[in-house]
């Protein structure tokens, strides 16, 4: 018949797996396989193993055609089922339950598979076919090491081997060594795994079985992982890239790039890391495999936690453990569980104590003693995060000697570095660091960066304790060097500034050993070694996002749709609130959709180059070079609760130490910041109070001026420029209605406010552009004001005004680039909780900060005519994150925001007085000045006048 029919079995095969994809199967299994498909019982027998031997060729490079095969073979089966059951159909049903097994693994569903492979196992043996029925434990060993059931997989595993080398099937057996190496990876019995895993690579390579010698061969290095020889696990893991390449097995190059990624993460490379994981998380995800998608996904969120993008790391490890928990994988939910646990903590959330005993629970009962040594060490980390000293070396300890028996040496080393940490703080300066140092000697054997960094950062701090300042010196700049190298090939700025705002000691450190010569020597160069160490780790990121060239690409389809979505569903919400209906389903999704969209925005730059950095040096003697006589530049820093400042002028820097204690002017600012905005809903309730009011706001300022301005006035009375880089929350204080005897600032300088000093000496190296072509958005539906106001500041200077409907994120983006001024009048919206979706509202939708970062501005001046435009959120490396931010990254040469929100009859005033000036050809801080002390006269109450700052540089 099948001569009669011109077609071999592995052709019926082909064609019967290609045309029933896994969804058509039930129909299929009722109605017969597709086509004419041969009718004999030999020839049905002969396409169910030709069905069979696709299925398993297509696992490891088609795993939808493996599915597809395998559901052709249960509809084949199903068919033969209403026949007499004759020892061939019987043989069918077999080979039908077999794939249908492998089919179940691919897809995740378990227990399923397990059953499968128990009816393919009985019916063979019933059938007396010995080789077959041990055959089908292969796979039922994954299965059941999936689910976490070590034991039963190393039991079935040695059981199907002896069976294996009874019947004389070296090839078979060898198999069954790939699952064995793999299980004593996961069990963490590492020497076993690498003794199995090179056994079957030398036996596949022998028979020429390709694809297994690649899996033994990636188990192999997995192991030597493990064991710290990242060497030459990198060497193994590219020969079998480079093999399954040529082979043509696209999962085990997914595979191997989620494994090297994860050694990658191991030693620090974290640039690689984050790309490898997510190269082979797209790979996974077009093979449509969803347990290896989870576990990269989960990997990860491992990486964010180590670069500490923490709500991140959370929201990924949240959809991890979901996902592990349908797939039944209680291995991934134990170690997915003390990861979360970490975060959690991290965030000082309450519940990861609970968390970590479940983890721990879990790992106990799947015999995992190298999860149960990780726990150790990550409530070890978080009791010396608390400085809890005691705790935090007997955990470590613990964890130390769990890693030593399993021979993790990378993983022992992080224990013994948190060890030395707890010894530090216990006041064992000398037992601390003599661990530093071992540690340190170990770690650069093996390459890993950032133990090497805390190693360095450890070692500092014992020689500070023992007096050893010089020593302690070199080890701080060791510290910061190897960080640059790691942070530089972070491929994110989000991810560049978390990273430096979690390693931020050493150069704490170099600042106060700059502080501490200057004290004991003082004079120009001190200081400005001072001014230089301060200034390093300063809004950094932005720095570096700066040195790009302004304007960016066009979202992807998949970003495009989140956005448009967001949009549909901001637009949603504003109508519902309006109308009075409820909006928290709506706000819930809306938040979703935020996150889904930055997560997905930094994916693809995952995927790409890491960004320029910016590696030139500060320099303090190029500052000076752009100041005038009347200049200076004023920066604050905080050491160990001491405010303090560096004051740059032409001629020479100088260091003012113990302005205030840094917790007096944060108590200072937030009294201030209150009493001005007690007025921020209007006057008119208040009217009766508003010269008492007024006084009350002015004497909080007079108090703020004692505490930050008045011990640096005598050097800064003769400027008449005053350019200020502020200190975490100062950036929200406004410092021209600071009073003292003379009056306010806006009375005696011209200021402007700038995220660091190098990118002062950028914003004075760039004078903004004449406002010759003037570009003004109104938006006036939701302020009915901004109409009148773009349109008069398009009056005074010549320019074209949108308004209403035509003030359109579009129309800002066509024509921002060819504008030298940019006017936005419209509601704007600053999200403390969130600030990158901080938000302009114009007619079209909110141009959120990722938005305007693409602008593409040439020396533009924008001026930001809303309600708390100058507000941004402070992180750690005093990056703050907002609108002024995204503006100076899209190209603008200065910007104008405000601090509160500004009644409208007076801001019209304001702009007023402000545009007059430019017109004249006065530079933005002449002004903003002039603005300010105009409506200073009308309107005492620094609520109406001191609202709008000046950003970039005069």
């Amino acid at each position: 018949m099948l001569n009669q029919l011109h077609s071999s079995p592995a052709d019926w095969a082909r064609r019967l797996a290609d045309t029933a994809p896994a969804p058509l199967a039930s129909r299929r299994a009722a109605a017969g396989p597709v086509g004419c498909a041969p009718e004999g019982v030999e020839e049905r027998l002969a396409v169910a193993w030709a069905l069979k031997d696709l299925c398993y060729a297509a696992w490891s490079s088609e795993p939808q055609r493996a599915v597809r095969a395998a559901d052709a073979l249960q509809a084949l089966a199903q068919r033969a089922g209403r026949r007499k059951q004759a020892l061939p159909e019987q043989e069918i049903a077999a080979l039908a339950a077999w794939t249908a097994g492998i089919a179940h693994v691919t897809r995740g569903r378990l227990a399923d598979a397990l059953a499968a492979f128990d009816r393919a196992h009985s019916t063979f043996r019933r059938l007396g076919c010995a080789a077959h029925a041990a055959a089908t434990q292969v796979p039922r060993i994954m299965a059941l090491s999936m689910l976490g059931e070590y034991d039963a997989a190393i039991a079935c595993a040695e059981r199907t081997q002896r069976e294996f080398v009874a019947l004389r099937d070296r090839r078979a057996a060898a198999k069954v060594s790939v699952n064995l190496g793999a299980l004593h990876v996961l069990r963490g019995v590492y020497g076993e795994a690498v003794r199995h895993s090179r056994e079957a690579a030398v036996l596949f390579a022998r028979v020429g079985d390709h694809e297994h010698s690649v899996m033994a061969d990636i188990n192999m290095a997995h192991a030597l992982t493990s064991l710290g020889d990242f060497d030459e696990a990198l060497r193994i893991f590219a020969r079998a890239d480079m093999r399954a390449a040529a082979h043509r097995f696209p999962v085990l190059q997914a595979m191997v790039e989620e494994a090297v990624a994860a050694l990658r993460l191991a030693r620090g490379q974290y640039g690689q890391a984050l790309a490898g994981f997510e190269g082979a998380r797209r790979r996974y995800e077009a093979l449509s495999m969803p347990q290896e998608l989870a576990v990269a996904e989960r990997q990860l969120a491992d990486a964010y936690l180590e670069l500490r993008l923490l709500p991140e790391a959370l929201e990924l490890l949240d959809q991890s453990l979901a996902r592990f928990r349908v797939l039944d994988r209680p291995d991934e939910v134990a170690w997915t569980l003390a990861q979360r646990a970490r975060v959690r903590a991290l965030l000082g959330k309450s519940d990861a104590a609970e968390i970590f005993v479940e983890a721990t629970a879990l790992f106990a009962r799947q015999g995992n003693a190298a999860g149960a040594s990780a726990v150790l060490l990550a409530r070890a980390e978080l009791a010396l995060a608390g400085a809890e000293a005691g705790p935090a070396l007997d955990l470590a300890t613990q964890a130390g000697h769990g890693f030593a028996e399993l021979g993790q040496l990378d993983a022992r080393l992080r224990a013994d570095l948190v060890r030395a940490h707890a010894l530090l703080l216990a006041g064992s300066v000398e037992q601390a660091q003599a661990l530093f140092e071992s540690t340190l000697a170990h770690a650069r054997e093996l390459k890993l960066l950032s133990v090497q960094v805390r190693c360095h950062t450890g070692c500092g701090l014992a020689m500070l304790g023992r007096g050893e300042s010089v020593q302690a010196e070199a080890a701080f700049r060791a510290a910061v060097e190897l960080f640059e190298a790691q942070r530089a090939a972070l491929p994110d700025a989000a991810i560049r500034s978390a990273f430096l705002g979690d390693h931020l000691r050493p150069y704490q450190e170099l600042v106060r050993l700059a502080l501490d010569a200057h004290a004991c020597s003082p004079g120009p160069d001190a200081a400005a070694e001072v001014l230089r160490r301060l200034d390093r780790c300063r809004a950094r990121a932005l720095s570096e996002q700066m040195v790009q060239a302004p304007g960016g690409g066009a979202d992807s389809p998949t970003t495009g749709r989140l956005r448009a979505r967001l949009n549909w569903l901001a637009r949603k919400a504003e109508r519902a609130q309006l109308a009075g209906e409820p909006t928290g389903s709506l706000i819930d999704e809306l938040r979703h959709t935020e996150q889904a969209l930055l997560e997905q925005a930094r994916r693809e730059r995952l995927a790409g180059p890491a960004p320029a950095a910016d590696d030139n040096e500060f320099d303090p003697a190029q500052l000076q070079r752009h100041l005038g006589a009347g200049d200076a530049l004023v920066e604050y820093g905080v050491q160990d609760e001491e405010l303090f400042a560096c004051i740059v002028t032409a001629n020479v820097v100088t260091v003012h130490r113990q302005l205030a204690r840094w917790r007096d002017v944060q108590d200072a600012l937030r009294s201030a910041r209150f009493q001005i905005e007690t007025l921020r809903h209007g006057a008119l309730p208040v009217a009766v109070h508003l010269t008492h009011l007024t006084e009350r706001a002015r004497a909080r300022l007079r108090r703020l001026h004692a505490l930050v301005w008045a011990p640096l006035a005598p050097r800064l009375e003769p400027c008449t420029r005053v350019l200020v880089v502020p200190h975490g929350q100062l950036g929200s204080l406004p410092f021209a209605a600071l009073e003292g005897p003379g009056g306010c600032l806006a009375e005696r300088h011209e200021l402007a406010l700038a995220p660091s000093a190098r990118l002062a000496l950028r914003g004075l190296a760039q004078a903004p552009a004449a406002p010759r072509r003037v570009l003004a958005l109104g938006e006036s539906a939701r302020l009915p004001h901004a109409g009148h106001e773009a349109r008069a500041v398009a009056d005074l200077l010549g320019g074209t005004a949108h308004i209403g409907k035509e003030a359109t994120i579009a129309r800002l983006q066509a024509d921002a680039a060819e504008a030298d001024l940019i006017h936005l009048a419209c509601h704007a919206q600053f999200r403390s909780d969130n600030p990158v979706f901080s938000a302009l509202h114009l007619h079209d939708g909110p141009l959120s900060v990722d938005l305007v970062e693409t602008l593409g501005l040439t020396k533009a001046t924008v001026v930001l005519s809303g309600c708390e435009t100058g507000l941004a959120e402070a992180s750690r490396g005093d990056e703050m994150v907002g609108l002024v931010r995204a503006f100076l990254i899209a190209g603008a040469a200065r910007v104008v925001a405000s601090l509160w929100p500004v009644d409208d009859a007076v801001t019209a005033q304001f702009m007023g007085r402000f545009y007059s000036a430019l017109r004249r050809g006065e530079a933005p801080a002449t002004a903003l000045a002039e603005a300010q002390r105009a409506l200073m006269d009308q309107h005492p109450h620094p609520l109406y006048w001191a609202a709008f700052t000046l950003y970039g540089g005069w």
